[in-house]
């Protein structure tokens, strides 16, 4: 069938486009951006879960480890690891499967080592995501910027199903990365159908309790010390509308935390009175790129920051890495971006 290339903003085509290219493929990959977070493994399970009870063959291959906060969920013992030798079945795989789906990214470099045997296939490839300005490098793009996930995409995409009724195992997983991508419903694109869509899927088993404590209340004690490294760091700046968070290679080394440990600590950042931008840096031993995350409140756009230092993301979410600079290079250089904000 034609595609719409690169890029449609018929969301309603692009997703018809979609679901009749999965049920023709009998063999499909799915995978996902570096560090997957609630949103990118929910989509992965739901659309691997569909794809099976459709006959049809289907592997998950990331490149990143699950976060330990999203082992609970059913199916994540079927995701694997990237396998990166020459020889690799992964590599064989992505290049004899029909189609591979790129759910929650819309950048080659997100699938770091994978990238090469993916953009080499002479698959169909299809990005399914929620991020603006996608790179080309796919056949189908189903994108939707005013949607508050991919999760909320890919429920749209299974609902074209209208026979189909989600499983417990389906409903959690898409539960998970709608509740993960909304700040459990708090951040502005929620609306009446983003509540909708999850009373759906709470009918059809997904325990919000549940789901909520497994994400967000049960964490390693290493990951308790480095949220206290990060607090105890952090500084404010512009009359207390930006605080700053600061995770140096010490803060891991002291405290045995890994990467993973750093999901949600900068959320806490737009908690404090009078903050309208939190942002966090994390600089890992061995890593040579400093992360960076934004958050915001109000009109506050984060993501011009973001995309300015070759990051993107959204309004009040974003992020970006840079390489070569150190800690205090990067500090001041948000702080002088930043600081555009508030003139």
């Amino acid at each position: 069938m034609e595609v719409n290339k690169p890029f449609t903003k018929d969301l309603d085509k692009s997703i018809a486009d979609c679901y009749k290219i999965l049920l023709d493929s009998k063999k499909i990959a799915i995978t996902t951006h570096v560090n997957p977070d609630g949103d990118a493994i929910g989509c992965e399970l739901a659309l691997y879960f569909y794809a099976l009870s459709k006959g049809i063959g289907a592997k998950i291959i990331n490149y990143s480890e699950t976060p330990y906060n999203l082992l609970f969920l059913d199916g994540v013992d079927k995701v694997e690891l990237f396998d990166e030798s020459s020889e690799s079945p992964h590599r064989k795989y992505i290049g004899e499967c029909d189609t591979i789906f790129l759910v929650d990214l819309n950048n080659s470099s997100r699938v770091k080592s994978m990238s090469d045997a993916i953009l080499n296939a002479k698959v169909k490839k299809i990005i399914i995501d929620h991020h603006m300005e996608p790179d080309d490098m796919a056949d189908l793009y189903v994108i939707d910027p005013d949607s508050t996930s991919t999760g909320e995409i890919i429920w749209k995409l299974l609902k074209k199903d209208s026979g189909m009724k989600f499983t417990p195992a389906m409903a959690t997983a898409l539960y998970a990365a709608i509740m993960s991508d909304t700040g459990s419903f708090r951040f502005p694109r929620t609306d009446a159908e983003t509540h909708r869509i999850v009373a759906e899927l709470i009918e059809c088993g997904a325990d919000p309790v549940d789901i909520y404590e497994e994400i967000y209340n049960i964490i390693p004690f290493e990951a308790a010390r480095l949220l206290g490294e990060a607090f105890a760091g952090m500084e404010k700046l512009f009359d207390g509308r930006l605080v700053l968070m600061k995770l140096p290679k010490e803060s891991f080394e002291r405290t045995g935390a890994s990467e993973d440990d750093t999901e949600g600590i900068v959320e806490h950042t737009v908690t404090i009175k009078n903050v309208m931008v939190g942002v966090l840096l994390i600089e890992r031993p061995g890593d040579p790129q400093i992360r960076i995350s934004f958050r915001s409140k109000g009109d506050i756009n984060v993501r011009d920051i973001a995309v300015s230092l070759g990051g993107g993301g959204h309004h009040h979410a974003a992020g970006a890495r840079i390489s070569g600079k150190s800690l205090e290079e990067v500090r001041r250089i948000i702080i002088e971006s930043a600081g555009k904000l508030f003139r």
